[in-house]
């Protein structure tokens, strides 16, 4: 693969799994080792939007007027492009928290992301091969914000919301990459699963389009290369620890250690296997296995603070925390050890994806 923007959608049918946690703290770290790095909030229920921005900052981006009849939310570029066939306006904003310098950039959600999706039709638009350039928003849009503003991005985020609607499928088809996150019950296994007969039928349909789509487009550079997500691995998100007993070893909970395990067989058997049978391209890279390529410890009351402050798990620490622990004036050493453990966590996973993503 060349050095181009590797896009990843953190994506996950199961809702509460961390999605949008995951995608901002993972991009954060993808910003503090070095990398340009773009958000974009395509969850009509926009919770990325809010955590990054503020509940006021992002109402502001909602705001519509005659000089922004779409708002400055994803809805100003995708409204035009998919009602009246032409490039709308792209914005994009600016974290709340500027803590250490760490810069990066998101394109907010929308709530009208809801009427898009009922506007993207599979059969008329995929299937047919009428209109695969509408499920290839996302892609158009990234590229006219790397013209419009003169940015470079190295990696693009998707946080999506949890379902398998015609978001899902648009986000997917633009993706270089899929990461799932699990959390430590029965129903996370059971998504798995699902993930792995969904997704090859969502494949399945692009390559009928594209198919008859080429015929009549034989020159066309853009659609041959897409609809080809690769799995990412997965990530034990939200589990609970504890001292094993008369060692310093600390390890899940005997609970969540049963429902890791549950997870891991279903990845190898229901989402791997799956993806390696029903898949022709290479859908799981030869670096991928069943084994979580991240676990991150439940962070408690420090999650909600950290959504509340806009103030991103890098930078929590350095905060006071605010109602969820009232009457307490800074974080306890154990809550700061954890923030600190947790944190290095998504380094260790932004560095793994600059390292592996990109040249594949």
């Amino acid at each position: 693969m060349s050095n181009n923007k590797i896009t990843v959608s953190l994506f996950n049918n199961k809702g509460g799994v961390g999605k949008t946690t995951i995608a901002w703290n993972l991009g954060v770290s993808l910003s503090y080792l070095g990398k340009t790095v773009l958000l974009i909030d395509f969850d009509p229920q926009c919770n990325l939007s809010i955590a990054v921005l503020g509940n006021e900052e992002f109402a502001q981006h909602l705001y519509t007027s005659q000089e922004f009849p779409h708002g400055r939310t994803i809805k100003a570029f995708a409204q035009p492009y998919i009602q009246q066939n032409k490039i709308g306006d792209v914005f994009i904003a600016k974290p709340k928290d500027k803590t250490n310098n760490i810069d990066y950039d998101i394109v907010p959600g929308d709530f009208w992301l809801n009427n898009f999706a009922d506007i993207l039709n599979v059969g008329t638009d995929v299937i047919s091969g009428s209109g695969l350039y509408r499920f290839l928003l996302l892609h158009i849009l990234v590229n006219e914000i790397e013209k419009q503003k003169g940015i470079k991005y190295d990696f693009i985020l998707i946080d999506l919301p949890p379902s398998f609607n015609t978001l899902v499928r648009a986000a997917l088809y633009c993706s270089d990459y899929f990461i799932v996150p699990c959390t430590p019950d029965l129903f996370s296994a059971y998504c798995v699963g699902l993930i792995g007969e969904v997704l090859p039928a969502f494949i399945m349909d692009w390559e009928q389009g594209k198919k008859r789509y080429i015929s009549q487009n034989p020159y066309d550079d853009v659609v041959p290369l897409k609809g080809q997500p690769k799995f990412g691995g997965w990530i034990f998100n939200g589990f609970d620890t504890r001292k094993k007993v008369g060692t310093n070893v600390i390890e899940e909970t005997g609970a969540d250690k049963a429902q890791y395990t549950f997870i891991y067989k279903a990845v190898q058997e229901k989402l791997i296997n799956n993806l390696h049978k029903k898949i022709d391209y290479k859908c799981v890279p030869d670096f991928i296995d069943a084994e979580p390529v991240a676990k991150i410890e439940d962070l408690n009351v420090m999650a909600p603070d950290s959504i509340v402050q806009n103030i991103p798990l890098k930078n929590l620490s350095q905060a006071k925390p605010t109602r969820q622990n009232i009457g307490k004036g800074s974080w306890s050493q154990d809550q700061r050890n954890l923030m600190y453990k947790i944190d290095r966590e998504f380094d260790r996973l932004a560095k793994y994806m600059i390292d592996f993503f990109p040249y594949y």
